[in-house]
C-alpha cells in the first residue's frame, strides 16, 4: 500500500503535476546566503575584536608606561618603570583592559589572559637602553656642541696617546732608579776598594816603622773589607739581573703600546728609551769587571793571610828575644819579610770613586721621581680644603651585575665608531652629576671621580682621580720637553754635572731621560694645583706656560710646590673638562653602569629600597581570549 503511494508520487513529480519544488529550492538558497552573512558578520566582529583589543592592549601600555619614575625624570630626565615583579607589572595593566572590555560588550572576550612577554630593564645589554634615553635627550639640542667631531677625535687620540706615553714613562721612569741603584752598586764596591787602598797604604807605613801591633790592627780592617767584596758584587749581579729583566718587560710592553702612538709620539719616545739599550750594552764588559774583581780580592785575601801569619812568626820571635844576646836585632829586616809578601797584594782602580758625582741633587730627584703615584692630595688640593671622608652605598649596584671595563680603560668600538655620541654621552655625565669642583647643594659628592675610579671611599675616587690627572699631564709635559730642545739641553747639562764628564755616555743619556720625567712629573703637579683651585690648564704647553725650573726642582726637591699656585691664563680646560676628556676614552659600558650606580643611590636618599635592576625600558604583552566562536591573540610593546 505505501509502496503504491510512494510510486504514484514519483510518477507526478515526473510528469510535473507535483507542487513544492522552489520553495525548496529557495530555501536552501536563503540559508546559504544567511550562512555567509552570519560568517561574514562574525568574521567582521572577530576582526574588530582583535583590532579592538591591540588599541586596549596599547592603551593599557602607554597608560603603564606613563607611570614612570618622577624623581628619576625631574633630577635626571631618564624615563624609569619601576616594577616589583612581572606579576605586578600585569596587574597594572588588566584594570585598563578590563574598562576598554567593560566599555564594548559587541565585542566579548572570554576566558582572556593577559601576559607580560618580553621585558626590558634598564640595566639590561651592557647598559645600551640607559645610554640611549640619554642620547634621546641630549639630542634636543640642550647643550652647547663646542667642537665638531674632527676635533673631538683629534682630542680622542691625544688623551690616549698621553696615557700611553705616560705608562710608557713610568716603565722607565722605574728603570731609571734600577740603574742608579746598579750605580751606587758599583759605588759601593768602589768605596769598598779605596778603602783597602788607603789600609794598604797604612799597613805599609806600619811595616816601614816597624809596628806589628798596627800591622796586624789595620791587616785586620783590610781583611774586613776584602771580605765584603764578595756580597758587594752578589749585590750588583742580582741588580743587573734585575734591570735586564725589567728593560725586556718595558720593551715588550711598548711593543703592545706602539698601535696607540702617533708617528712623532713614537719617534721621540724611542729616540730618549734608545739610551737604556746602549747602556745594557755596555753592562757586559763591567760585569766581566766585577767578576774580576771578586777573584782579585780572593787573591788576595789569602796573600793577605800569609802576611799575617808572616808578621805573626816575626812579632812573636822578637817577643822572645833576648836581649843579653850579643847578636843586635835587625827589626826592619824581620819586617820586610812581611813587606814582600804583603808587595804581591794587587790593588783594584777599576770603579774606584763610582760614576754618579753629584749624589745630593740625584738623591732629590730620586725622592721627587718616587711620589709618583703615592697619594698627592695633601699637595694639590687648595689649603685648608676638607676632603670628603663619605662611602659610597655599595649594595646592589648595578655595576656589580656584569663585568665591565678594565683598569687600562680602552676605548669601546662604539666610541670610535661615533665620537660625538660620545661627546653627548660625557656632556650628560659632566651636566648632570657633581666633582670636586662642581658640588651640588654644598654638598661634597664626588660623582664624576666615581665614573673613573669606582672605589666606595669618596676619598679615594678623588686620590685617584687626581692622581691620573697628574700622569696624563706629566706624559703631556714629557712629549713637549721631548720636542724642546733647549730644555733638553739644560736636563743633559745637569745629567753631566751629576754623574760627572768623565761618566760613560749611555749612563749620562739615561740620567738625562731620568730628570727629564721627573721635570715633566713635577709641573704636572703644578698643572694639578692650577686646576684644583679653579684654573685652566691648556692640553698642550708652550713655552711661556712652563711654570717649573729644573735648577730650582734640583735644589729644593718637593718644596717647589709649597707656594700657592697661580690661576692660570685662561686658556685651556678647567678640572671639570680635563674629566670631561678622560670620559671620551673611558669604557663606555663601565661609564654607563657607573652612572646608573650614582643614580640609584641619589633617589635611595628619598626610596630607600630603589634599584636601578627593578626598573623597565621596554614592556612587551600578550593578551588571549575566546572571542564568540573565535579565539584571538595580540602582542604589543613599549619602550621610553
Amino acid at each position: 500500500m505505501r509502496r503504491d503511494r510512494l510510486k504514484r508520487l514519483e510518477e507526478k513529480v515526473m510528469s510535473g503535476t507535483a507542487k513544492g519544488g522552489i520553495t525548496v529550492f529557495l530555501s536552501l538558497i536563503l540559508t546559504c546566503v544567511c550562512a555567509l552573512a552570519g560568517g561574514l558578520f562574525e568574521s567582521a566582529r572577530t576582526a574588530g575584536s582583535g583590532w579592538y583589543m591591540q588599541m586596549a592592549l596599547n592603551s593599557s601600555l602607554d597608560s603603564l608606561m606613563s607611570l614612570y619614575h618622577r624623581d628619576a625624570f625631574e633630577a635626571y630626565r631618564l624615563f624609569l618603570l619601576e616594577f616589583e615583579d612581572e606579576e605586578g607589572l600585569k596587574g597594572e595593566m588588566e584594570p585598563y583592559c578590563r574598562a576598554y572590555l567593560e566599555a564594548a560588550p559587541f565585542y566579548p572576550l572570554r576566558e582572556d589572559k593577559l601576559t607580560v612577554c618580553g621585558l626590558i630593564r634598564i640595566t639590561d645589554d651592557q647598559g645600551i637602553h640607559f645610554e640611549k634615553e640619554v642620547l634621546d635627550f641630549m639630542k634636543f639640542g640642550v647643550w652647547a656642541q663646542e667642537a665638531d667631531s674632527g676635533a673631538l677625535e683629534e682630542w680622542s687620540k691625544t688623551m690616549r696617546e698621553a696615557e700611553q706615553v705616560g705608562e710608557i714613562a713610568e716603565l722607565y721612569q722605574e728603570n731609571g732608579r734600577k740603574i742608579l741603584a746598579l750605580e751606587q752598586a758599583i759605588d759601593r764596591i768602589g768605596d769598598c776598594l779605596k778603602r783597602q787602598k788607603k789600609y794598604l797604604e797604612d799597613a805599609d807605613r806600619a811595616l816601614a816603622q816597624c809596628r806589628g801591633g798596627r800591622f796586624l790592627s789595620i791587616a785586620s780592617r783590610l781583611e774586613s773589607e776584602l771580605d765584603r767584596i764578595p756580597g758587594l758584587a752578589d749585590a750588583y749581579e742580582r741588580e743587573a739581573d734585575s734591570l735586564k729583566r725589567e728593560l725586556a718587560a718595558s720593551e715588550k710592553k711598548v711593543k703592545e703600546k706602539e698601535k696607540d702612538l702617533g708617528a712623532e709620539a713614537l719617534s721621540l719616545t724611542e729616540q730618549e728609551t734608545a739610551s737604556y739599550r746602549s747602556y745594557t750594552d755596555t753592562e757586559g764588559e763591567r760585569q766581566k769587571a766585577v767578576a774580576k774583581t771578586r777573584e782579585r780580592a780572593a787573591e788576595n785575601k789569602k796573600i793577605l793571610e800569609a802576611a799575617v801569619s808572616k808578621a805573626r812568626e816575626v812579632q812573636d820571635y822578637i817577643d822572645s828575644w833576648d836581649s843579653d844576646d850579643d847578636d843586635e836585632l835587625d827589626e826592619e829586616a824581620l819586617w820586610s819579610q812581611v813587606s814582600g809578601i804583603l808587595n804581591r797584594f794587587r790593588t783594584d782602580d777599576s770603579f774606584e770613586g763610582g760614576r754618579v758625582r753629584d749624589k745630593k741633587k740625584m738623591r732629590v730627584l730620586e725622592t721627587v721621581s718616587r711620589m709618583a703615584g703615592k697619594d698627592l692630595l695633601s699637595i694639590c688640593v687648595p689649603e685648608g680644603t676638607k676632603v670628603s671622608g663619605a662611602a659610597l652605598d655599595m649594595r646592589d649596584l648595578p655595576s656589580a651585575l656584569v663585568s665591565v671595563g678594565s683598569e687600562s680603560y680602552q676605548m669601546s668600538a662604539a666610541v670610535l665608531q661615533d665620537v660625538l655620541a660620545g661627546a653627548l654621552f660625557t656632556e650628560y655625565a659632566s651636566r648632570f652629576f657633581s666633582s670636586f669642583r662642581a658640588e651640588k647643594e654644598g654638598k661634597s659628592q664626588y660623582e664624576k671621580e666615581y665614573f673613573l675610579n669606582g672605589a666606595r671611599s669618596e676619598r679615594d675616587n678623588l686620590k685617584a682621580a687626581v692622581n691620573r690627572l697628574v700622569a696624563v699631564r706629566e706624559a703631556l709635559n714629557l712629549l713637549y720637553l721631548f720636542r724642546d730642545s733647549s730644555k733638553r739641553n739644560e736636563a743633559r747639562t745637569l745629567a753631566l754635572a751629576i754623574t760627572g764628564a768623565a761618566g760613560i755616555a749611555p749612563l749620562t743619556e739615561v740620567v738625562a731621560f731620568f730628570i727629564l720625567t721627573v721635570w715633566a712629573f713635577a709641573e704636572s703637579v703644578e698643572d694639578v694645583k692650577v686646576l684644583m683651585n679653579g684654573g685652566r690648564i691648556s692640553l698642550m704647553k708652550t713655552q711661556g706656560e712652563w711654570k717649573v725650573s729644573l735648577s730650582g726642582l734640583a735644589e729644593s726637591g718637593k718644596r717647589i710646590w709649597d707656594r700657592a699656585p697661580d690661576s692660570g691664563d685662561g686658556k685651556g680646560l678647567d678640572y671639570d673638562g680635563w674629566l670631561r676628556m678622560f670620559f671620551l676614552i673611558q669604557d663606555r659600558v663601565q661609564l654607563r653602569y657607573r652612572m646608573m650606580d650614582v643614580i640609584q643611590n641619589k633617589i635611595r636618599e628619598k626610596q630607600s629600597g630603589f634599584r636601578m635592576e627593578q626598573c623597565a625600558y621596554r614592556v612587551e604583552a600578550q593578551w588571549y581570549g575566546k572571542g564568540a566562536w573565535i579565539p584571538v591573540q595580540r602582542t604589543a610593546g613599549r619602550e621610553y
